[in-house]
């Protein structure tokens, strides 16, 4: 079976966590196989919890665990064995690889930085940003983050979704804030993941065979919310016309969606019309060249 890469972002209650469980089901449907799921989001997994009781969806939380270390054992599939050590595991069980999410790890990361630098350790080369601060005999001792800190994380962060596409299932999936940043090369504001810092928010997409935006309409009165999921680039009116970063890769002769949207949102909604138009494609080549 083919790999997917996916990339889903969007804001907090968008449902991102939900729609993880969504894809853990599709996967154990069509496969047989579970979800490991690799998380350092601290909003909880209530959303999932049936899945989780299930055994469908194996969760290893960070809690604490060390950024770096943890990070880099997740992203080569890797669980802590009885006696609390990383090792690796037979994975031939697991389908979906999912990692919640980009912003929290990097933000895991850049307070180890911190804390790091208020011990006195030079990171990337820029001075430390360190200071005590005294009261009635208490002395807090503050640090903070330079910029040389932001490369550092945004350096380790690709490295790692680059490994965790490696991992031997057919599907990888990472979630990720968004941001709303200048776009460097035209004008307006742009709607992207959120890693750490501007440098990453345009780029990532193009990491993945998907990118996916995720939205929630807030409740109106009566007006129940709504999720919708964008499929490819579009433009957000009630986020002040910005553009939002997406990419769903469709074949020249492939059979585009009627709208770029679908309500309610559903990430194996997306994946098997995507899937149709890669179909569609191939028949239209056939067809032009003969082929049975």
């Amino acid at each position: 079976m083919e790999k997917r890469t996916i990339l889903l972002y969007g804001r907090t209650n968008a449902g991102k966590t939900a729609q993880i469980g969504e894809l853990a089901e599709y996967v154990k449907k069509t496969t047989g196989k579970n979800t490991r799921l690799y998380t350092g989001d601290r909003g909880g997994l209530d959303t999932i919890r049936p899945y989780i009781d299930l055994g469908i969806i194996e969760p290893v939380e960070l809690d604490g665990k060390d950024p770096w270390i943890f990070l880099n054992n997740a992203c080569a599939g890797k669980i802590k064995d009885a006696a609390g050590k990383w090792s690796m595991p037979d994975n031939s069980n697991i389908g979906l690889f999912a990692f919640e999410s980009l912003r929290s790890y990097a933000e895991a990361l850049m307070e180890s930085m911190k804390v790091k630098a208020a011990q006195n350790v030079s990171i990337g080369g820029g001075s430390n940003i360190s200071f005590n601060v005294t009261e009635e005999g208490e002395t807090l001792k503050i640090s903070g983050s330079n910029m040389a800190h932001f490369g550092v994380a945004q350096g380790f962060m690709t490295e790692q979704v680059w490994k965790s596409q490696k991992l031997n299932a057919p599907y990888i999936l990472w979630t990720s804030s968004v941001s709303k940043d200048e776009d460097t090369t035209a004008a307006g504001k742009i709607l992207g993941p959120d890693v750490i810092g501007k440098a990453l928010t345009a780029e990532v997409p193009r990491w993945f065979s998907y990118t996916f935006r995720i939205d929630v309409v807030p409740a109106n009165g009566p007006t129940k919310e709504r999720h919708v999921l964008y499929l490819g680039n579009h433009v957000d009116i009630g986020a002040g016309n910005a553009a939002g970063l997406g990419n769903i890769r469709m074949p020249l002769d492939g059979k585009w969606p009627d709208k770029n949207i679908i309500e309610p949102a559903s990430i194996v909604a997306a994946l098997e019309l995507l899937e149709g138009g890669r179909k569609s494609a191939v028949d239209a080549i056939k067809k032009r060249l003969n082929l049975k």
